[in-house]
């Protein structure tokens, strides 16, 4: 006659757990570390704002000055596309606050822009500025069919703007 299996797997799960107890229980312990709510992994930093796009003209003029200094260039043109302008990050004085109780937990976070007084009103505080980024660039040169003309202007306009060859357009102008 065969015996109940209900006992044999009693058993068996008796003497995996006497044998592995203290595994389980690390294991056990890492699975509520990793569950429990915690108040310092949200990120401090402060936040930023986009300022007024900065005066890309100016730039595309310098750029067109500096270019048609280039032997074999000639007069140039520059259009400078931008993906996200100057950005400020202002400081802001955080508060947090976590409270714990038997049936869960709940958390608090207030942000308070910190302002100084300057010249009868009140002004933020800058922790620094962000350039902008620029999406793409065409340039219309007289030497923009000839191939060392092309490497000379993608390079300055690389260094310049930080853009890759791939968003670098030039071309020929019309005489």
């Amino acid at each position: 006659m065969k015996e109940p299996i209900l006992p044999k797997t009693r058993a068996y799960f008796r003497r995996l757990l006497d044998k592995y107890q203290y595994v389980l229980l690390i294991a056990l312990v890492g699975l509520v570390l990793i569950l429990w709510p915690r108040s310092g992994g949200e990120s401090t930093l402060p936040e930023t704002q986009t300022l007024p796009p900065e005066d890309t003209g100016a730039l595309e003029t310098r750029i067109e000055a500096l270019l048609e200094c280039i032997d074999g260039v000639g007069k140039a043109q520059v259009v400078l596309t931008v993906r996200s302008g100057q950005t400020a990050v202002y400081a802001y004085d955080t508060t947090e606050s976590v409270s714990r109780t038997d049936s869960g937990g709940s958390s608090s976070r207030q942000a308070q822009l910190v302002t100084v007084s300057a010249g009868g009103g009140q002004s933020p505080v800058t922790l620094g500025q962000t350039s902008p980024v620029y999406q793409g660039a065409a340039v219309v040169c007289r030497g923009g069919d000839r191939a060392d003309v092309q490497l000379a202007v993608t390079r300055v306009i690389q260094a310049l703007t930080g853009l890759g060859a791939d968003h670098i357009v030039i071309t020929k102008m019309n005489d």
